[in-house]
Protein backbone atom coordinates (compact mmCIF):
# COMPACT_ATOMS: atom_id res chain seq x y z
CA UNK A 1 0.00 0.00 0.00
CA UNK A 2 1.06 3.42 -0.68
CA UNK A 3 0.15 7.45 0.59
CA UNK A 4 -0.48 8.27 -2.62
CA UNK A 5 -0.97 7.20 -6.55
CA UNK A 6 1.20 8.18 -9.97
CA UNK A 7 -1.77 9.79 -11.50
CA UNK A 8 -2.01 12.15 -7.88
CA UNK A 9 1.66 13.17 -8.76
CA UNK A 10 0.86 13.66 -12.26
CA UNK A 11 -1.96 15.69 -11.22
CA UNK A 12 0.81 17.73 -9.31
CA UNK A 13 2.01 18.84 -12.69
CA UNK A 14 5.16 15.86 -12.54
CA UNK A 15 5.61 15.18 -16.18
CA UNK A 16 6.92 11.70 -17.63
CA UNK A 17 9.68 14.12 -18.81
CA UNK A 18 10.66 14.81 -14.98
CA UNK A 19 10.70 11.76 -13.79
CA UNK A 20 8.88 8.41 -15.46
CA UNK A 21 6.21 5.75 -14.36
CA UNK A 22 9.19 3.45 -14.02
CA UNK A 23 10.60 5.19 -11.10
CA UNK A 24 7.81 7.16 -9.92
CA UNK A 25 6.40 3.71 -7.50
CA UNK A 26 9.50 3.28 -5.82
CA UNK A 27 9.87 6.95 -4.52
CA UNK A 28 6.17 6.54 -3.62
CA UNK A 29 7.24 3.31 -1.72
CA UNK A 30 10.06 5.39 -0.12
CA UNK A 31 8.28 8.45 0.95
CA UNK A 32 5.70 6.12 2.73
CA UNK A 33 8.03 4.03 4.62
CA UNK A 34 9.68 7.75 5.24
CA UNK A 35 6.25 8.42 7.24
CA UNK A 36 5.74 5.00 8.83
CA UNK A 37 9.37 5.35 10.13
CA UNK A 38 9.18 9.10 11.14
CA UNK A 39 6.13 8.94 13.09
CA UNK A 40 5.91 5.38 13.97
CA UNK A 41 2.41 4.55 13.03
CA UNK A 42 0.90 4.16 9.96
CA UNK A 43 -2.15 5.55 7.88
CA UNK A 44 -3.87 2.62 6.29
CA UNK A 45 -5.76 -0.04 7.31
CA UNK A 46 -3.39 -2.80 8.57
CA UNK A 47 -4.63 -6.50 9.25
CA UNK A 48 -1.85 -8.00 11.94
CA UNK A 49 -1.80 -9.20 15.27
CA UNK A 50 -0.09 -6.95 17.78
CA UNK A 51 1.99 -8.75 21.25
CA UNK A 52 2.35 -6.37 23.89
CA UNK A 53 3.43 -6.93 27.46
CA UNK A 54 0.88 -7.07 30.07
CA UNK A 55 1.00 -4.34 32.79
CA UNK A 56 -0.28 -5.61 35.60
CA UNK A 57 -3.15 -2.59 35.59
CA UNK A 58 -6.51 -2.38 34.05
CA UNK A 59 -5.63 -0.56 31.26
CA UNK A 60 -3.42 -1.65 28.21
CA UNK A 61 -2.38 1.78 25.79
CA UNK A 62 -1.80 0.56 22.21
CA UNK A 63 1.04 1.76 19.72
CA UNK A 64 -1.10 2.39 17.00
CA UNK A 65 -5.13 2.78 16.44
CA UNK A 66 -7.33 -0.02 16.92
CA UNK A 67 -9.79 0.04 13.64
CA UNK A 68 -11.23 -3.24 14.57
CA UNK A 69 -10.16 -5.74 17.18
CA UNK A 70 -11.19 -9.20 16.25
CA UNK A 71 -9.76 -11.40 19.30
CA UNK A 72 -7.63 -11.11 22.29
CA UNK A 73 -5.61 -13.55 23.96
CA UNK A 74 -4.32 -13.13 27.74
CA UNK A 75 -1.21 -15.73 28.09
CA UNK A 76 -2.84 -17.59 25.53
CA UNK A 77 -6.13 -17.89 26.35
CA UNK A 78 -8.78 -16.20 24.34
CA UNK A 79 -10.61 -13.16 26.66
CA UNK A 80 -13.87 -11.26 25.63
CA UNK A 81 -14.30 -9.27 29.09
CA UNK A 82 -12.53 -5.91 27.51
CA UNK A 83 -13.53 -2.78 26.00
CA UNK A 84 -11.60 -0.87 23.24
CA UNK A 85 -11.34 2.95 22.80
CA UNK A 86 -10.99 2.94 19.20
CA UNK A 87 -13.54 6.00 18.71
CA UNK A 88 -13.62 8.27 16.24
CA UNK A 89 -15.71 11.07 18.12
CA UNK A 90 -14.60 11.68 20.86
CA UNK A 91 -11.29 10.99 18.80
CA UNK A 92 -9.01 7.95 20.35
CA UNK A 93 -6.68 8.18 17.59
CA UNK A 94 -3.80 9.89 19.46
CA UNK A 95 -4.46 7.48 22.59
CA UNK A 96 -5.60 4.16 22.00
CA UNK A 97 -5.94 2.01 24.37
CA UNK A 98 -7.88 -1.46 25.48
CA UNK A 99 -9.51 -1.67 29.11
CA UNK A 100 -10.16 -4.77 31.15
CA UNK A 101 -11.67 -5.01 34.73
CA UNK A 102 -10.28 -8.02 35.46
CA UNK A 103 -6.32 -6.28 34.25
CA UNK A 104 -3.41 -7.02 32.50
CA UNK A 105 -1.24 -9.65 33.83
CA UNK A 106 2.32 -8.76 33.77
CA UNK A 107 4.17 -10.52 31.37
CA UNK A 108 6.89 -10.62 28.13
CA UNK A 109 4.67 -10.39 25.17
CA UNK A 110 1.50 -12.32 26.87
CA UNK A 111 -0.80 -10.10 25.22
CA UNK A 112 -2.08 -11.01 22.16
CA UNK A 113 -4.31 -8.43 19.89
CA UNK A 114 -5.73 -9.47 16.88
CA UNK A 115 -7.57 -7.14 14.15
CA UNK A 116 -7.17 -4.44 12.12
CA UNK A 117 -4.95 -1.44 13.02
CA UNK A 118 -3.83 2.26 11.42
CA UNK A 119 -4.29 5.94 12.08
CA UNK A 120 -7.06 6.68 9.41
CA UNK A 121 -9.59 8.91 8.67
CA UNK A 122 -13.84 7.65 8.30
CA UNK A 123 -15.39 9.12 5.86
CA UNK A 124 -19.05 7.46 5.68
CA UNK A 125 -18.31 3.14 5.63
CA UNK A 126 -14.49 3.90 4.30
CA UNK A 127 -11.27 4.75 5.98
CA UNK A 128 -8.76 6.46 4.52
CA UNK A 129 -5.52 7.99 4.81
CA UNK A 130 -5.60 11.39 6.60
CA UNK A 131 -5.63 14.20 3.57
CA UNK A 132 -2.51 15.87 5.31
CA UNK A 133 -0.59 12.65 4.82
CA UNK A 134 -1.03 12.47 1.07
CA UNK A 135 0.08 15.64 0.67
CA UNK A 136 3.36 15.26 3.05
CA UNK A 137 3.68 12.10 0.59
CA UNK A 138 3.11 13.82 -2.78
CA UNK A 139 5.85 16.44 -1.25
CA UNK A 140 8.34 13.79 -0.13
CA UNK A 141 8.16 12.26 -3.84
CA UNK A 142 8.65 15.97 -5.55
CA UNK A 143 11.19 16.16 -3.26
CA UNK A 144 12.98 13.25 -4.30
CA UNK A 145 12.78 13.30 -8.00
CA UNK A 146 16.17 14.89 -8.35
CA UNK A 147 18.32 12.14 -9.74
CA UNK A 148 21.04 11.42 -7.02
CA UNK A 149 24.06 12.08 -9.73
CA UNK A 150 22.18 15.84 -10.14
CA UNK A 151 24.60 18.07 -7.89
CA UNK A 152 22.18 21.15 -8.33
CA UNK A 153 18.98 19.30 -7.64
CA UNK A 154 20.46 17.67 -4.62
CA UNK A 155 21.41 21.37 -3.29
CA UNK A 156 18.02 22.44 -3.79
CA UNK A 157 16.51 19.59 -2.17
CA UNK A 158 18.43 20.22 0.70
CA UNK A 159 17.25 23.95 1.39
CA UNK A 160 14.31 25.38 2.96
CA UNK A 161 11.71 27.99 2.45
CA UNK A 162 14.09 31.38 1.51
CA UNK A 163 12.07 34.37 3.53
CA UNK A 164 14.57 36.92 2.69
CA UNK A 165 17.32 37.34 0.48
CA UNK A 166 19.52 39.66 -0.71
CA UNK A 167 20.80 39.48 -4.13
CA UNK A 168 23.87 41.44 -4.46
CA UNK A 169 25.09 39.46 -1.77
CA UNK A 170 24.22 36.34 -2.15
CA UNK A 171 22.55 35.66 1.27
CA UNK A 172 19.57 33.89 2.09
CA UNK A 173 17.69 33.12 5.12
CA UNK A 174 15.95 29.85 5.60
CA UNK A 175 12.60 29.54 7.34
CA UNK A 176 12.18 27.12 9.87
CA UNK A 177 8.91 25.73 11.66
CA UNK A 178 9.73 26.53 15.78
CA UNK A 179 8.78 23.76 17.82
CA UNK A 180 8.73 21.11 15.36
CA UNK A 181 11.32 18.26 14.22
CA UNK A 182 14.07 19.93 11.12
CA UNK A 183 14.51 16.31 9.11
CA UNK A 184 13.79 17.36 5.75
CA UNK A 185 13.98 21.62 6.25
CA UNK A 186 10.51 21.77 4.69
CA UNK A 187 8.71 22.74 7.67
CA UNK A 188 5.67 21.40 5.41
CA UNK A 189 6.75 18.17 5.51
CA UNK A 190 8.41 18.47 8.90
CA UNK A 191 5.25 19.93 10.79
CA UNK A 192 2.86 17.53 9.41
CA UNK A 193 5.17 14.89 10.43
CA UNK A 194 5.81 16.29 14.17
CA UNK A 195 2.11 16.49 14.20
CA UNK A 196 1.41 12.91 13.58
CA UNK A 197 4.56 11.30 15.30
CA UNK A 198 3.66 8.78 18.42
CA UNK A 199 5.87 9.88 21.44
CA UNK A 200 8.69 7.59 22.33
CA UNK A 201 7.05 7.32 25.96
CA UNK A 202 4.11 5.76 24.47
CA UNK A 203 5.57 3.00 22.59
CA UNK A 204 6.27 3.16 18.93
CA UNK A 205 5.65 0.55 16.24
Amino acid sequence: MAYCTIEEIRAEGITPERVSDFRLPMLIELATAYIDGVTRQWFEPRAMTITLDGNGGQMLYLPVFAIEVTSVKVDGQAVTDYQVYNRFFPDDRRNPRIYREAGWPKGRQNIAIEGTWGYVDKVGTEYRTPLLIKQVAKRLVIREIPLLGDAEGQEERKRSRIVSETTDGHSYTLERLVGTMDLTGDPDIDGVLALYRVPIAIGGV
